[in-house]
């Protein structure tokens, strides 16, 4: 199958959780005005708790990620392509040293392929050798001028760890004659922050910017990093896309289901989707310790909730769970015996206070807010206005994800555990 052909596809969804449509992101930015100068994302952050299929594919899947990625290339007609790594993964970088070694030497990508830069993180560090020996230096538009010669910059530069970067990013953007032939595929190592799995975050990062989320639109589909057309996937869509479009896999209704908590067998597992949760985790995982009572269960991950045992035979589809208040999300089922709902909602919510970048004031005061909230021990709201009215603040008057879905942790409660909110006399 030829890869301008990408019907296959069809409704593949995005599986880094937000669950865009595929296609239409690719053909977004195939049809961008530019006839250069467009940019390849893999988005393998992964810092959603509980969620740890994107490192397994690197594992297992290497080649066949880049592949998706170079598909992508060819399709969108894109020169440059970075793949967004969690810092953590420190072996798997290897394994995509190496792969990306090996099709350079087979002529598959661009002989400069292979580079390791650092994103800005909270706050952004200097250039500096990894643990590994790596050289790190900082991903910016002026590196991209300093490699191919450009000399036209404006604004003032200063040095950092003995790599020039810049201080205002304003610069021009790359020219098609400063691009080699070939797509060229580096390593970018992320900003080590939550919120830098959100893409346009991540592009604030990789463009050495404190990683916050931006406005939209316009979307990266046509002003992504340095303003160029960008196309940024999961991991694990890159994955399907390589198997779709190769022929080796026919059918879009799959799903990598990362299952952890408190069964016998946690990992990753091709599954169904609409396989039941129940089913994943006896068919799967092994069933659960101990054959212990499970308290509650997390069905995408960290953002898309709590939900009580008796919804454990729901279809595990963002469809059927949409019904129920939530999200399939990134599909990372974990599973609680000994922990209340109560109390994997206040961790969580911890966690959401402790990762909110605080650009918005409602998701910066209410993640911390409702934190607090949760740990008391009496529940009682200290502020004006009623829980709701500050939870809808949050849905409406944030940029990103994170404020839109912190609130469903408290929905969920009220919903399905009969937490009562008490307010303060």
């Amino acid at each position: 199958m030829h890869v301008m052909d990408i019907d296959c596809l069809g409704s593949l969804r995005g599986c880094g959780g937000a669950g865009f449509s595929t296609s239409f992101k690719w053909n977004a930015v195939r049809d961008a005005n530019v006839d250069f100068g467009k940019v390849i994302i893999c988005n393998a952050d992964e810092g959603e708790p509980g969620t740890f299929k994107d490192g397994w594919l690197f594992d297992n899947h290497c080649a066949a990620v880049i592949d998706g990625m170079r598909r992508a290339a060819e399709y969108v007609n894109a020169q440059r392509g970075f793949i967004y790594l969690r810092p953590e993964y420190s072996a798997q970088r290897e394994l995509i040293s190496a792969a990306i070694q090996q099709m350079v030497s087979d002529n598959k990508l661009a002989p400069q392929s292979g580079r390791i830069f650092q994103a800005s993180g909270f706050p952004g560090r200097p250039a500096q050798l990894d643990n590994g020996g790596h050289s790190i230096v900082e991903l910016s538009s002026l590196d991209w001028f300093v490699e191919h010669g450009s000399h036209d910059l404006v604004g003032e530069t200063q040095q950092s760890g003995g790599l020039a970067h810049d201080a205002m990013l304003q610069y021009p953007l790359p020219q098609n004659e400063d691009i080699e032939a070939g797509f060229c595929l580096d390593i970018c190592l992320g900003g080590g922050a939550y919120i830098c799995g959100e893409e346009t975050a991540m592009i604030e990062s990789m463009e050495g910017k404190r990683p916050q989320p931006r406005h939209k639109p316009p979307f990266p589909t046509t002003n992504g990093l340095w303003g160029l057309p960008t196309l940024v996937n999961n991991v694990e869509t890159f994955w399907w896309a390589e198997r779709m479009i190769s022929g080796e896999w026919q059918q879009d209704a799959e799903r990598l289901f990362s299952i952890s908590g408190a069964v016998n067998k946690p990992g990753v597992y091709q599954a169904p989707i609409g396989i039941t949760a129940r089913q994943l985790i006896n068919d799967y995982a092994g069933g659960v310790k101990d054959a212990a009572e499970i308290s509650c269960w997390i069905p995408g991950g960290a953002a898309t909730g709590v939900l009580p045992p008796t919804l454990l035979d729901c279809e595990m589809s963002t469809e059927v769970l949409r019904e129920h208040g939530t999200t399939l999300g990134t599909a990372a089922l974990v599973v609680f015996t000994e922990e209340s709902a109560l109390e994997v909602s206040t961790k969580i919510m911890q966690f959401f206070a402790q990762e909110s970048c605080s650009q918005c004031t409602p998701c910066r005061i209410g993640c911390a807010e409702f934190a607090d909230y949760l740990a008391d021990e009496k529940h009682n709201w200290p502020h004006r206005g009623s829980i709701d009215d500050w939870l809808q603040a949050m849905e409406l008057g944030s940029i990103c994800g994170l404020g839109f879905t912190a609130p469903l942790i408290i929905h969920q409660l009220q919903k399905h555990f009969n937490f009562e909110v008490q307010h303060a006399n």
